[in-house]
């Protein structure tokens, strides 16, 4: 009864240090990409992703509904920028998805979902209509707009439901676009740091569970030995 005391405290010290250990070598890796990462920021300071095609034969093409967290601090939220060109004027805004929904209603348009950058895929659900929806730029709810052959357009990330809208100026039928989307995270090197020094901490917290288990291990066995002489 009396090996039990020791041999509990030897399992609980192997589970908290093992715990430990996999939570700090997880943070660790998160922080070393994200300090990785921070490398790889073009002159502005953006991640950017290759230049894709979209295109419709009706009058608009607006993603799906784009969520962004409210547990997303203040000073997290980073910038997004979309470099749009079109072989004729385009343009490009941003507001509430229920805004554009409303502004969209009764027009041809295609929602753009399943999107994936990175291989580039996306598919169209197109909605009919026949309504004219004018010059998009006349509209006074956009977030964040621009226009002309080359329109690109920065972001700051605000909490809610948004959409991407890509037009022709005019509001005419066969939009055709390319579009780069870029994301610059303002604290990601010092986040990444913050990680990297926290998972680097558990893991030397580990070590030492492990360090003074092995120690109680060995006077466990050894005070066994003397009473067993």
């Amino acid at each position: 009864m009396q090996s039990e005391a020791p041999q509990k405290k030897s399992t609980a010290l192997l589970v908290v240090g093992s715990v430990a250990a996999l939570i700090g070598a997880i943070v660790l890796a998160a922080g070393g990409t994200a300090i990785w990462a921070d490398t790889h920021r073009d002159a502005n300071g953006y991640f950017s992703a290759n230049a894709h095609e979209y295109q419709s034969g009706t009058r608009a093409i607006a993603t799906e509904s784009i969520t962004v967290g409210s547990a997303v601090p203040t000073w997290l939220a980073g910038n997004v920028r979309l470099d749009v060109s079109g072989d004729k004027p385009v343009f490009v805004g941003i507001a509430r998805k229920a805004t554009v929904d409303r502004y969209l209603a009764g027009v041809a348009h295609a929602e753009a979902t399943d999107l994936d950058l990175d291989p580039f895929k996306v598919r169209y659900v197109n909605h009919a209509g026949a309504a004219d929806p004018g010059r998009p730029a006349d509209q006074p709810f956009w977030e964040a707009t621009s226009s002309g052959a080359k329109a690109p357009i920065t972001w700051k990330l605000r909490s809610g439901k948004w959409s991407i809208v890509v037009m022709n100026t005019d509001g005419s039928p066969d939009v055709s676009a390319s579009i780069a989307v870029g994301v610059k995270v303002p604290a990601l090197l010092w986040a990444g740091i913050g990680l990297a020094a926290f998972g680097g901490a558990l893991l030397a917290g580990a070590g030492l569970i492990f360090r003074a288990r092995s120690r109680s291990y060995r006077r466990a066995a050894t005070t066994a030995a003397a009473l067993a002489g």
